[in-house]
């Protein structure tokens, strides 16, 4: 039997440089805490956009992409369902 795993985040993969300098500071960090690198570094990034201030990202997307202050049309919000509902399908 399969076991299905409903609601599983997606995840990418992201190739960052650091310099040693930094590498070796984040495992000395790394080995205090009792974990990898890698897990290091992914806990301080999510930790660091779940902190982020909404609100000031928001004003920036106006700034920079207006065009996400638009409301869709009722013939745009029409399409969308139906691709949605398609998608589903």
């Amino acid at each position: 039997m399969d076991t299905v795993i409903l609601n599983r985040p997606q995840k990418t993969k992201k190739l960052i440089e650091l310099p040693n300098e930094i590498c070796r500071k984040l495992a000395v960090q790394a080995a205090a805490m009792g974990v990898s690198v890698k897990k290091l570094i992914e806990n301080l990034v999510i930790d660091s956009v779940e902190n982020t201030d909404d609100d000031a990202l928001y004003a920036y997307l106006l700034e920079t992409r207006p065009e996400g202050s638009e409301l869709l049309s009722q013939e745009e919000q029409d399409k969308l369902m139906s691709a949605l509902r398609a998608k589903i399908q």
